[in-house]
């Protein structure tokens, strides 16, 4: 068996960089919802973002269920339509850091609080 080692670069949007592109959403990063921008800013999210996007499927999936089940886990955490757009602005701005754009298409998500979410390509 042969091993080989894959690495690559990953750039991650700090929170400062995120709230001024982001402004509507500068006060959930910071606030209630810091919890799900550290669950989404990571590189193993962009990774699978890209996989996903890389099979036609919306980078959104890859945090989907796993922000929606640590909100639940907040008593006092409401997950809304405003927190499903929060989300969907971070995994645009970690995409868009490591290359890709958005395309304009939004695609279907399995995901029980989710309908659609944006489908990138790469630059």
């Amino acid at each position: 068996m042969k091993k080989k080692t894959y690495s690559r670069e990953i750039l991650i949007p700090e929170l400062k960089e995120f709230a001024s592109t982001y402004p509507q959403f500068a006060g959930l990063a910071t606030g209630e919802g810091k919890f799900l921008f550290d669950i989404v800013m990571k590189s193993e999210t962009f990774i699978q973002a890209m996989i996903l996007t890389e099979y036609g499927m919306p980078a959104v999936t890859s945090v989907a269920e796993l922000c929606f089940n640590e909100a639940k886990k907040k008593r006092t955490f409401k997950f809304t339509g405003r927190v499903k757009q929060f989300i969907g602005a971070m995994i645009a701005s970690l995409m868009a850091a490591n290359g890709y754009k958005k395309t304009g298409r939004k695609k279907s998500i399995i995901h029980r609080a989710y309908t659609r979410g944006e489908f990138y390509t790469k630059k």
